[in-house]
């Protein structure tokens, strides 16, 4: 399924897509999920904020959409909603996102899962520390620094040896989020480490570590 550019009134069709949803119209419903596959990322922003604020989300379209739609755009919408909606039931679909084919996917379900503190994700996002995309390892650092779990420590501890500086930076700053002093010998190496933007956050985890 293509990409459409989203319309000149946009704006328009999301109010009234929203207006007639609200009241159960089916119409209103498909004018907002359409919005999923604009590729203006505030437009289709708009439309992802005005499914998730409706008094009946559609929680099972938005589940088929992240399993099976077309296109990564409409997928990483309904991973956005998904985590706006919230709900344990989503819990478990945005877990399997995370094997997504696609990174812009994979990080919206990280994203998603954070906002719903879903601490039981923390393994599979750990093992997103190992993904073949940088942008995808540097995002999974920086949401298990925010989940604060302690059992991401050692997958952390070997994303310092990343061979892309920002995510050995962003693994730094993660641990000295966690506050676990078995990171401290690898952070005292990573102190080390020849880029300074790593090295300045490994020194700053280690104050907070060793407090």
């Amino acid at each position: 399924m293509a990409l459409h550019r989203a319309p000149d009134d946009w704006r328009g069709i999301v109010r009234r897509g929203a207006r007639l949803a609200s009241a159960g119209d089916e119409e209103g419903l498909g004018l907002l999920l359409s919005g999923f596959r604009w590729r203006y990322d505030t437009a289709r922003n708009r439309a992802i904020r005005a499914v998730a604020s409706l008094p009946a989300p559609p929680i099972p379209r938005l589940l088929r959409m992240l399993a099976s739609a077309g296109t990564a755009v409409e997928r990483r919408a309904a991973a956005d909603a998904l985590g706006l909606v919230g709900g344990r039931r989503v819990v478990a679909p945005l877990v399997r996102a995370l094997r997504d084919p696609n990174m812009v996917v994979r990080r919206a379900a990280m994203t998603a899962l954070l906002r719903l503190r879903a601490r039981e994700a923390v393994p599979a996002i750990a093992r997103l520390l190992r993904d073949e995309s940088g942008g995808v390892r540097v995002l999974a650092a920086a949401v298990l620094g925010r989940f604060r779990d302690k059992s991401a420590v050692r997958a952390l501890v070997a994303a310092l040896r990343d061979e892309k500086w920002y995510v050995r930076q962003a693994a730094a700053q993660a641990l000295g989020e966690l506050r676990d002093r078995r990171a401290v010998s690898a952070l005292t190496r990573a102190a080390r480490d020849p880029r300074l933007a790593v090295a300045h956050a490994a020194r700053r985890s280690l104050m907070l570590v060793r407090r």
